[in-house]
């Protein structure tokens, strides 16, 4: 008789990934298949849904090629799937896509959610989206990109034609409902259009305290000719794969599909963060910091940071998420590092492992480079078409002894463990009080040693590894929930930490400094005020200390 297995799906901005477990946890098989991403102009990102489908067929195919040559053979019982979060997927009344999906990082909504936001609070209270969202009314999150569809059809009806314009009309005139990727791969599984319970969170369209859609903010906005989706708990049954889509993907029919969640609420699942005191750094393409605030809203009156709910029926997360992280180590990669490129292929190892090894040889500070990470725009400054920058070069980075590329590649990894302190520190004087065990870092962040101590050193705070790696292993496990393998908890508890990394005293010391007098604000500070901050920071007491430490770790 086949182990009975539990598949996970991440459907990612870059590719769809799936790991298959079995009742104790342990993991049978892995697989992930690459999909395009679409980026037409600066600040827009798209990608096909038919193209996630497809990516997402070849994805389980392989995982159940594994399992079937495994030791005894395994079969999947159940399937739970998560994703990038916020992006939105139009439905016609075939639930048919209606073009591409604009995805969470897009912020060509930017101006459609100022507007949005004016009417959300003028017709409904300026309390609404803080009581009643618990979010703001975001240029890349569901909501905004559906109000930025209606208003192009209305520009269109008035006579405005342009490429966006009668894209998106006549998408409109089709339009009865939407999905997030995640929703589109169910919708492909069971023929069902459903949407998990945070899935409706992270749409600035759900009255999160009553658990329901905000049907009011739909007529303000003008977009109630929509339906929108069936709300399910994660870990409840959906539907069972259907015979069109067991031809497809290699599942058996009548196998079960469970409601998910997002694809940081699945990572933090995968961390066994569900308890007020832990949280989750999830570092992968965006930096995300998920803390568990227990079943009423932590709302930070400035809205910079979220409201979720999480896999379990009724418990919240506030979170904060920084859009450019790992894809910031990722553009040096692609654009300035070649020569990383030609000696990992010799090497034959990651790329981003020379790049980090690099980075460890210069000391913290960068030589005073600092890295502005919103190249995709930010949440937590509120800058949805923000840009990035280094800041703070100098000529002596052209001397051999300052090493300038390691200057450039450690900016980047302490620029973005600092942007997403801001969040770190925004969540707690919400939770003022708590205390915080060793923060639990995930994502493909966290295989690098170098990058987890950076992390540590930057937040001041214990960070701890554990023996789950992604998003895809926490719907593998929520999997397991729906078809009552195990309960969520005993799910949790089969997460074990494997590493600890505690902050070095002197180090963060000197980073402590960093953030507060160079880095937090600097998005709204001039060039002149950013110039005296680092002078007096690299002449500073704590800066030798933190040099010397550095020297003593790495052996200089």
């Amino acid at each position: 008789m086949a182990v009975r297995a539990f598949l996970g799906l991440d459907v990612g901005t870059q590719s769809v990934k799936g790991r298959a477990i079995d009742e104790q946890g342990n993991l049978l098989a892995e697989a992930s298949t690459e999909y395009p991403l679409y980026i037409p102009q600066p600040g827009w990102t798209e990608q096909e849904p038919a193209e996630m489908w497809q990516a997402t067929c070849e994805t389980i195919r392989k995982v159940v090629a594994a399992l079937k040559r495994c030791d005894p053979p395994a079969e999947i019982a159940a399937v739970c799937a998560t994703g990038q979060m916020h992006t939105m997927i139009l439905l016609d009344e075939n639930k048919r896509p209606l073009g591409r999906a604009l995805l969470w990082n897009d912020g060509r909504a930017a101006k459609d959610a100022e507007e949005g936001t004016a009417l959300l609070k003028s017709r409904l209270g300026d309390r609404f989206l803080v009581d009643t969202l618990c979010n703001d009314f975001l240029a890349n999150w569901t909501g905004a990109h559906l109000f930025y569809v209606r208003n192009r059809a209305a520009e269109f009806a008035k006579g405005v034609r342009n490429p966006e314009t009668e894209r998106w009309a006549q998408a409109w005139e089709r339009a009865v409902t939407f999905l997030t990727p995640r929703d589109f791969i169910v919708l492909n599984l069971t023929g069902e259009v459903s949407m998990d319970m945070c899935g409706g969170s992270e749409t600035s369209l759900m009255d999160i305290p009553a658990k329901r859609w905000a049907l009011d903010a739909f007529k303000v906005l003008g977009i109630d000719k929509l339906q929108p989706p069936p709300l399910y708990e994660p870990g409840s049954v959906i539907g069972k794969v259907t015979k069109p889509a067991a031809e497809v993907t290699g599942l058996k029919e009548g196998t079960l599909v469970i409601a998910g969640a997002g694809d940081c609420l699945a990572g933090a699942l995968a961390g066994g963060v569900l308890k007020v005191g832990q949280m989750l750094f999830t570092l992968g393409t965006s930096g995300v910091v998920v803390v568990p605030i227990g079943e009423k809203p932590s709302v930070d009156e400035q809205l910079r940071t979220q409201v979720h709910y999480s896999t379990i029926p009724d418990i919240l997360v506030n979170m904060a998420c920084v859009n450019g992280a790992g894809i910031g180590l990722r553009m040096f990669r692609d654009v300035l590092g070649d020569a990383y490129k030609v000696a990992a292929q010799k090497l034959a190892v990651d790329p981003y492992e020379l790049l980090t090894q690099r980075a460890s040889q210069v000391p913290p500070g960068s030589h005073g480079v600092l890295f502005s990470p919103y190249i995709t725009g930010d949440r937590i400054v509120k800058a949805p078409q923000g840009r990035g920058a280094w800041y703070g070069l100098t000529a002596f980075l052209m001397e051999p002894e300052s090493k300038g590329d390691a200057c450039l590649i450690r900016a980047v990894l302490e620029g973005v463990c600092f942007a997403v302190r801001d969040g770190w520190e925004i969540i707690r004087k919400l939770l003022s009080g708590v205390t915080f065990e060793p923060i639990r870092m995930v994502g493909g962040g966290a295989r690098s040693p170098f990058w987890c101590q950076l992390t540590a050193d930057i937040f001041g705070h214990p960070v701890c590894t554990t023996t789950a790696e992604d998003a895809s292993y926490g719907m593998a496990l929520l999997a397991g929930v729906g078809a009552g393998a195990f309960s969520i908890w005993e799910a949790a508890e089969r997460i074990k930490i494997v590493g600890v990394f505690e902050p070095n005293l002197s180090v963060a010391a000197f980073y402590d400094r960093f953030y507060r007098e160079v880095f937090h604000g600097h998005y709204d500070r001039s060039q002149r005020e950013l110039d005296a901050a680092i002078e007096r920071l690299l002449n500073s007491p704590e800066y030798t200390d933190a040099y010397q430490a550095w020297r003593k770790r790495e052996g200089n």
